[in-house]
């Protein structure tokens, strides 16, 4: 009995292992997305009113909370008032 468990975590282990780097590649995407949306931002505003650079700042900041979904919107949502394209989101290349 003991052993059977033992042996079913162990499984499980391997599994939540190996399943790993796509969680963390998941995670680097969506990062890199916020920081490609707050590089557009920057690109066209830099420095110009102080609640145009907050509003983007706490959407970068949401991003790197780890809230990618609230912190992309925010930035798309700065850009669309700002009439700045948004660019789509590179798709996910198959390793």
């Amino acid at each position: 009995m003991i052993r059977h468990t033992l042996s079913a975590l162990a499984g499980a282990l391997v599994i939540v292992a190996g399943a790993s780097p796509v969680f963390a590649q998941a995670g680097e995407d969506n990062m890199a997305r916020c920081q490609q949306l707050h590089g557009l931002w920057a690109k066209h505003n830099g420095t110009s009113a102080y609640s145009k650079m907050l509003d983007a700042d706490m959407g970068l900041e949401q991003c790197r909370k780890g809230n990618y979904t609230a912190g992309v919107a925010q930035l798309k949502s700065v850009l669309q008032r700002q009439q700045i394209p948004v660019p789509a989101a590179p798709s996910v290349a198959a390793q």
